[in-house]
């Protein structure tokens, strides 16, 4: 069982993303918004200015960074359960967490938007602002969920 984020919370960032990749490729390329920004702005040419140039490499950068993100997020799952193996995606690790489903001794929901579970030796925090709870319910039928005070 898998479990993903809402696809139309990652329809923003991905906008985002592109605005900004946008912006930043056609300030480099000298494309038609630049040429329409030259027109309202005292700009040379690209290059000419160390700063401007800086911005708009960090802008592509940004853009990028922020296209890759919500494509990740958009295929791969917060939560996958796969026979006896759970595969978490949390903020403590870079890669996916990869533990055996019987070594789960607590799920707990932690202010409404993580969800903490803890194994024998270690507890992981998963954020799920954009996931649906009756998903996490069908997931851990086991476990009540009681939120932390």
């Amino acid at each position: 069982m898998k479990i993903y984020r809402d696809r139309n919370s990652l329809l923003l960032p991905l906008l985002r993303g592109s605005l900004l990749t946008y912006i930043g490729i056609d300030n480099i390329i000298s494309g038609p918004f630049r040429k329409l920004m030259i027109t309202y702005f005292k700009l040379g040419e690209f290059g000419s200015n160390s700063r401007e140039e800086y911005l708009y490499y960090l802008l592509l950068f940004f853009g990028l960074l922020q296209l890759f993100i919500s494509i990740q997020s958009i295929f791969q799952p917060v939560i996958e359960v796969i026979d006896t193996k759970i595969v978490l995606r949390t903020k403590e690790k870079t890669l996916s967490v990869i533990r055996n489903t019987f070594d789960i001794t607590n799920v707990e929901l932690v202010e409404d938007n993580f969800l903490k579970i803890s194994f024998d030796e270690e507890t992981y925090s998963i954020q799920i602002d954009d996931v649906p709870i009756n998903e996490i319910h069908n997931v851990f039928p086991s476990f009540s969920f009681q939120e932390e005070e």
